[in-house]
């Protein structure tokens, strides 16, 4: 994306308690143009610490853009920039202190881990195996991962913005059918058959019994 793109981009995601719509709009297309650039940079610092965990990495990545949705015009362009290298840089820098604070705040949670002289390298080693690599939580990361890219991104939006009792509000239906040219039929089709397919698959690799009757 060019400067002014992203700086409309980030415009009109500040700009969601007026337009929920275009700004869910936003966001998905900012999200499909660096969440693969996010995410190689998230695995090379994972692999760098001696480790990679896929539920750790996608953590990073959905909370690094969580972030940018909820404080969009934090960032801003240097005045000599040229191109969206300064943009990636700092994105860069999110994803990396999210997944240092990750590890600080367990660090903190286990104080005896200082005590015991635990260097930073089997810092990360316990982070993944005891938080990060439980069954469970891999599972339901796993199961995700069976969806296609369209089918994810459609059913974590329409959670992203889901409130009790309430229907998925319409501005946002309206924006996912522009997004993944469909229609609102299509949508609510997605929706059921990846429910379907999550549900299934947490049936058969774990113990865990799945909510019924979400709507």
């Amino acid at each position: 994306m060019t400067i002014d793109e992203i700086e409309e981009t980030l415009l009109l995601i500040s700009e969601k308690s007026n337009d929920e719509g275009v700004a869910v709009a936003a966001f998905t297309n900012l999200y499909k143009s660096y969440s693969k650039f996010l995410n190689a940079v998230i695995s090379g610092a994972l692999k760098t610490c001696g480790i990679y965990d896929e539920h750790l990495l996608n953590t990073v990545l959905s909370n690094t853009f969580f972030k940018l949705y909820e404080n969009p015009l934090i960032f801003s362009f240097p005045k000599d920039a040229v191109d969206d290298k300064s943009f990636k840089a700092w994105l860069s820098v999110v994803a990396k202190n999210e997944l240092k604070g990750l590890i600080k705040e367990y660090y903190h949670s286990n104080p005896s881990l200082e005590e015991s002289g635990i260097e930073t390298a089997d810092l990360v080693e316990e982070l993944s195996s005891e938080v990060f690599e439980s069954t469970n939580m891999k599972v339901l990361s796993d199961a995700l991962n069976t969806l296609s890219e369209r089918d994810r991104d459609i059913l974590l939006t329409i959670y992203l913005f889901h409130e009790e009792g309430r229907k998925t509000p319409s501005d946002t239906l309206d924006s996912l059918c522009e997004v993944h040219g469909t229609t609102k039929v299509n949508i609510r089709k997605i929706r059921e058959r990846s429910e379907k397919k999550i549900i299934d698959y947490i049936t058969q690799h774990t113990q865990l019994k799945p909510l019924k009757n979400v709507k």
